[in-house]
């Protein structure tokens, strides 16, 4: 394996989210009957249609991919593991994807020559798939890398809801940090991300793909800020608006557009509090072959929203 292989591979996508939650059956109720997501894999199985989530693991899907969303029962794991109630944020982890064997292999020697622990484990929810690559960032977040499975998965589950509305896929993940400088080179030199945006040194937008990011990062105490999903059109989005009020679903911000990104969204919360943002129409970067150099935001109404509202829970460093 060549140098330039190992300096040049990057990660390609976001696969997906795991989080910790102290109430599983809340939200698997919410992401199944809200966000109309797949029921895909409950651990420990269970047999009947009655499943046994209070201390459950599941992992749920929107289209073909095994799962974009696990949640972790922090009740399960105190009982196993006594990091468990040590836990500093909501996130269990968060996985990406390459498209080759090679690509792992070269990720893996540039993280070794970055002095970066790796250990290989089961994929989560779906052990059959074969090993993955386990590391941490700068802020002890754990990340896995794999690669892209060749074939789609049929739903697990022939009887789930496909008439209401629910987003397209799974598009990003927002982190607040507390070392906003060493996540941005992490990110960048260690898995291949390139800059979008930065607003005055506070957050930064990644990308590893034509989405304008797949990873924000914000200054803050370490946590999830939101997770991000994609949905088609601007006509969805005002579907979403009625539809969550509706559910009356609270929303927390917006429909607004994103000046960095300039995406319409809208801001709500999952039954555990974490905050959910639907996006419409994100910028892409076509930049294969050259880098596009990344714009310098200095206004943060102007950034976050180019309507100009601000949502009453942000305070004034931009931060909820």
């Amino acid at each position: 394996m060549s140098e330039q292989q190992i300096q040049k591979v990057k990660v390609k996508r976001l696969a997906h989210v795991g989080m910790w939650t102290t109430d599983v059956a809340s939200q698997v109720r919410f992401y199944r009957q809200v966000m109309g997501f797949d029921l895909r894999v409950v651990e420990p199985g269970s047999a009947g249609h009655e499943l046994e989530l209070e201390d459950a693991n599941v992992f749920l899907a929107l289209g073909d991919e095994h799962h974009c969303l696990g949640l972790f029962s922090e009740t399960r794991s105190a009982a196993t593991s006594p990091r468990a109630t040590t836990q500093r944020t909501r996130l269990h982890h968060m996985a990406f994807e390459l498209d080759t064997d090679a690509d792992l292999a070269a990720l893996a020697a540039r993280l070794k020559q970055s002095d970066i622990e790796l250990t290989l484990g089961e994929r989560d929810g779906n052990v059959e798939a074969g090993d993955t690559l386990w590391f941490s960032d700068p802020d002890g977040n754990r990340i896995v890398i794999s690669v892209t499975p060749d074939n789609t998965l049929a739903p697990a589950n022939s009887g789930e809801r496909h008439d209401q509305l629910r987003p397209r896929a799974l598009q990003h993940i927002a982190l607040q940090t507390p070392r906003l400088e060493a996540m941005v080179d992490f990110y960048t030199g260690a898995l291949g991300f390139d800059i979008s945006d930065w607003l005055l040194r506070e957050r930064v937008w990644l990308r590893c793909n034509h989405d304008h990011h797949t990873v924000m990062l914000i200054k803050g105490k370490q946590d999830i800020d939101h997770i991000g999903y994609s949905i088609s059109t601007a006509p969805d989005m005002l579907a979403w608006a009625d539809y969550l009020g509706r559910q009356q679903m609270p929303l927390l911000w917006g429909p607004g557009r994103h000046g960095a990104g300039n995406d319409l969204f809208l801001r709500f919360a999952d039954s555990d509090g974490v905050h959910i943002e639907l996006s419409a129409e994100l910028q892409q970067y076509y930049d294969r072959d050259s880098t596009t150099p990344p714009r310098l935001w200095h206004a943060r109404p102007t950034a976050l929203n180019l309507w100009g509202a601000m949502p009453s829970w942000m305070d004034e460093d931009g931060r909820g």
